[in-house]
């Protein structure tokens, strides 16, 4: 069964990478880390599909729930950490 994901307008439209990923609350977010309308309803894609469009989201493929990990730029290294949520 294909995972969720829920990812922001920026990155559905293939317009900003993927530089933050949380799963504060268990399911996968894929954002771009930049401002957004108010409102703005996240788009539900397939995991996978963003996994094969940029093979570096593989190497936190194992992010546990209740963390988030984030980069400044695509090919920078990966940074993990816990979610305020989970931190507490």
């Amino acid at each position: 069964m294909e995972t969720a994901a829920f990812v922001c307008s920026h990155v559905f439209a293939d317009c900003s990478p993927v530089l933050l990923v949380s799963r504060a609350d268990g399911d996968w977010q894929l954002l771009c880390g930049s401002e957004h309308t108010a409102g703005e309803v996240p788009k539900v894609v397939g995991l996978v599909h963003f996994f094969e469009r940029d093979r570096t989201l593989l190497e936190i493929r194992d992010l546990a729930v209740g963390w988030e990990a984030e980069r400044t730029h695509v090919g920078a290294s990966w940074r993990r950490m816990k979610t305020v949520s989970a931190a507490h």
